[in-house]
C-alpha cells in the first residue's frame, strides 16, 4: 500500500493518465492526417511504436525525477519538506482535465459529425452506383435482315429496325446507339463482341423480316455483346396493320430482359392506318438517311397526300426543310416551310418533341436566337438521345460563342453515334475552336473516312490556317477532282493570298473569276467556301464586309450565320476581337443570348459594355 501511496505522491499515476489520454488524441489526429496526405502505412505504425515506447519512459521519468522551483532534480536529492509534488499534481490535474476535454470534444465531433457525413457520402455513392447501373444499360439495334422474296422490301426491314431504335431511345435509363453507327454493320456477319466493342454497348438487337403481301413474320433476338449469348428471342407472325403493336411488344420484352426499372413503358402508338402511306414514309426516311433530302421531301408530300393526318410525316417534312435551308432554298424561305410543316404536325399530335422544337426555330413571327436555343434545350431534356436535336444545338451554341459547351455536346453526339460522319465532323470543329488542334485533325480524318461531304474541305481549311499549305492544297484539289471540277487554280490562289501586301486584292480579283468558271449548281457552295479564305488569311475587314453585305437580322435566320459560325470556330485568327464583331452579335441577337445564358467563352461585360477578346 505504501508503494501505491508513493506512486501517487510522485504523480506517477497522474502522469500515466495524462500520457494515455494525450497519446489517444495524438494517434487519432495522426490517423486522419496520414490518411489525408496519402502517407505510407509504416508512418502511422512508427508513430504508434514511438508512443508505446514513450509510455514506460514517462513513468520512469516521473518516478525518478521531480520538478522543483530550481528546475528538474533527482527525487532522492529533494528534501521532503521542500517537495512541491502536491502543487505539481494540481497542475497535472488541470492538464488531464484539459486534454480529456479535447479528447471528448474530438470524440463527439467524430461520432456525430464526421461519421454521419461519411455514411451519407457512402449512401450517396451507393445511390450513384445504382443510378449509374440503371443508365449504363446500353443497346445497339442492328439492321434487320430482309428475308422477303422481293429485295425491294429492304426499306421495310430497315425501317422496322429504325422504328424500334427510336422507340427504345425514349427510355432515359437506356443508352441507345444512333442509327448511323448501328447501320454501319449492315450486311456484315462480323463478330458480335467486336461490334459491341466498336459501338460501346453491352447488348445488341438483331432480327429478320419476311414480308409477303399483308403478312409479316418478324424474328428478333437480344444478344449479350460480351460473349454472344442469347438473352431473349421471339418470333411474331402478324399483318401489316399490326406492325405498330409488334414494335411495342418487342420494346417491352427488351425492357423486361434488361431488367430496366421504369414507369410506363414507351409505346409506338398508331401514327397511321394507311399501310401504303406508312410504307412510303419508311422510304422517305431511307432517302433522308442518305442525304437525298429532295427525294425525301417528295416522298413525304406523297405520304401526306395519302394520309393528311399522319403527324410524323409532317414532322419529318419539317426536318427536311431544316436541312434544305441555306442550300436549295434561302434561309427565310426554308424557315417558313419548316414552321408550317411543324405546325401541321403539332396540330395533329402536340406531343411530337422534334416538331415542337422545329416550330419554335421556324416561327418568324416570334423567332429569336435565344428562343431557338431554349426550344432545342427543352427538347433535349425530353429526348436526350435524339441526335437530330444535338445536331442543331451544337451549331447554335458554337456560333453564339459557348465553345466548351459545344464540345461537350459534340462528345455526347459521338458517344451516341460513334461511327457517324456528322458527329465526328462536329467534334472536330469544336475541338479546333477550343484550341485542341491535333485532336481536331484526327477527328476530321475520321469524318473523311466516314464520307462526310464537307470534311475534306474543312481539313484543307484547318491546314491552311496552320500554314500547312501543301497539305491544304492537296485536300482542296482532291475535293475538286472528285467532283470533276477544275483544280488547277488552287495552288496559285494559296500562293497569291499568302502575300500580305497584295493578297486581299488578289483574292478580290480571282475569287469572282473562279466562281464564274464553275457549274451553276456548284457555284454557290464554292463562293461561300472561298469567301472564308479572307478569314483564313487574316483579311478580317473584307470578311466582315462579306457578312454585312448579307441581311443581318435578329428576327429570322440569316445567310450570314454560316460566316459567323466559321469566324467563331477560327476565333484565334482575331474574328471575335475585331471591332465589328460586337456589331454582328447585336444585329443577329447573340447579345440577347449572352444576357440571358451568361457570357460566351471569350467575352465579358465590363461597366455595362460587352468586351470580347
Amino acid at each position: 500500500m505504501s508503494f501505491i501511496k508513493e506512486l501517487r505522491r510522485r504523480n506517477v499515476i497522474r502522469v500515466a493518465m495524462a500520457y494515455m489520454i494525450a497519446a489517444w488524441l495524438l494517434l487519432q489526429v495522426a490517423d486522419v492526417v496520414t490518411n489525408n496526405i496519402g502517407a505510407p502505412g509504416w508512418v502511422f505504425q512508427a508513430i504508434l511504436l514511438l508512443v508505446a515506447l514513450g509510455f514506460p519512459i514517462a513513468l520512469i521519468f516521473a518516478w525518478a525525477f521531480e520538478l522543483t522551483p530550481e528546475g528538474l532534480k533527482r527525487e532522492h536529492e529533494v528534501d521532503r519538506s521542500d517537495s512541491i509534488t502536491q502543487v505539481t499534481g494540481r497542475k497535472l490535474d488541470f492538464m488531464i482535465i484539459g486534454v480529456m476535454s479535447l479528447a471528448i470534444a474530438y470524440f463527439a465531433y467524430d461520432e456525430f459529425v464526421v461519421e454521419p457525413a461519411q455514411e451519407e457520402s457512402l449512401l450517396s455513392d451507393s445511390t450513384q452506383e445504382i443510378v449509374a447501373t440503371e443508365v449504363q444499360q446500353s443497346i445497339a439495334v442492328l439492321p434487320f435482315v430482309n428475308m422477303s422474296d422481293d429485295a425491294a422490301n429492304e426499306y421495310f426491314s430497315d425501317g422496322l429496325a429504325e422504328e424500334l431504335l427510336n422507340l427504345l431511345a425514349k427510355i432515359p435509363e437506356l443508352k441507345v446507339i444512333a442509327r448511323t453507327s448501328s447501320f454501319a454493320f449492315k450486311g456484315q456477319t462480323g463478330d458480335i463482341r467486336g461490334i459491341g466493342q466498336q459501338l460501346g454497348v453491352k447488348t445488341l438487337l438483331e432480327g429478320s423480316v419476311r414480308k409477303s403481301g399483308e403478312r409479316v413474320r418478324i424474328t428478333a433476338q437480344l444478344i449479350d455483346a460480351s460473349d454472344g449469348a442469347h438473352i431473349w428471342s421471339d418470333t411474331y407472325d402478324r399483318t401489316i396493320k399490326d406492325i405498330f403493336a409488334v414494335q411495342d411488344d418487342v420494346a417491352a420484352a427488351i425492357i423486361d430482359a434488361l431488367e430496366i426499372h421504369i414507369g410506363a413503358k414507351p409505346t409506338r402508338g398508331r401514327p397511321t392506318d394507311n399501310a401504303e402511306a406508312y410504307a412510303l414514309f419508311l422510304k422517305a426516311r431511307a432517302s433522308l438517311n442518305v442525304s437525298d433530302t429532295r427525294s425525301a421531301e417528295q416522298k413525304l408530300l406523297g405520304v401526306i397526300e395519302l394520309d393528311p393526318n399522319f403527324a410524323e410525316a409532317h414532322e419529318l417534312l419539317a426536318y427536311c426543310y431544316f436541312y434544305l435551308c441555306g442550300r436549295d432554298v434561302s434561309g427565310i424561305e426554308g424557315q417558313i416551310l419548316m414552321r408550317d410543316a411543324a405546325a401541321r404536325a403539332l396540330a395533329i399530335n402536340p406531343d411530337l418533341v422534334l416538331a415542337e422544337a422545329l416550330y419554335q426555330a421556324g416561327n418568324v413571327e416570334s423567332w429569336s436566337y435565344l428562343g431557338e436555343i431554349e426550344a432545342f434545350e427543352r427538347a433535349m431534356r425530353r429526348q436526350p438521345g435524339d441526335t437530330k436535336l444535338l445536331d442543331t444545338l451544337i451549331w447554335d451554341v458554337l456560333e453564339a460563342g459557348y465553345l466548351q459547351e459545344a464540345l461537350e455536346l459534340a462528345e455526347q453526339f459521338v458517344e451516341l453515334d460513334p461511327l457517324s460522319p456528322t458527329a465526328n465532323f462536329y467534334l472536330a470543329e469544336a475541338l479546333f475552336a477550343v484550341g485542341r488542334t491535333s485532336e481536331s485533325i484526327a477527328a476530321m480524318n475520321l469524318a473523311i473516312e466516314f464520307n462526310h461531304e464537307l470534311a475534306e474541305n474543312a481539313l484543307g481549311a484547318m491546314n491552311l490556317v496552320n500554314e500547312q499549305d501543301d497539305i491544304a492544297i492537296a485536300h482542296f484539289e482532291a475535293v475538286l477532282e472528285r467532283n470533276e471540277l477544275p483544280s488547277n487554280w488552287v495552288s496559285d490562289l494559296v500562293t497569291g493570298a499568302r502575300d500580305p501586301a497584295t493578297g486581299m486584292a488578289y483574292l478580290d480579283r480571282r475569287i469572282p473569276e473562279i466562281i464564274a468558271s464553275l457549274p451553276e449548281d456548284r457555284a454557290a457552295d464554292w463562293r461561300q467556301n472561298l469567301n472564308d479564305w479572307y478569314l483564313y488569311f487574316g483579311y478580317l475587314d473584307r470578311y466582315f464586309d462579306t457578312i454585312f453585305a448579307l441581311d443581318l437580322t435578329s428576327s429570322t435566320w440569316t445567310d450570314a450565320d454560316t460566316y459567323v459560325y466559321r469566324g467563331t470556330q477560327y476565333r484565334h485568327l482575331g474574328f471575335t476581337a475585331h471591332p465589328k464583331y460586337l456589331e454582328v452579335a447585336e444585329s443577329t441577337g447573340m447579345i440577347d443570348v449572352w444576357e440571358h445564358r451568361g457570357p460566351p467563352d471569350f467575352c465579358e461585360k465590363m461597366d455595362g459594355q460587352w468586351v470580347c477578346e
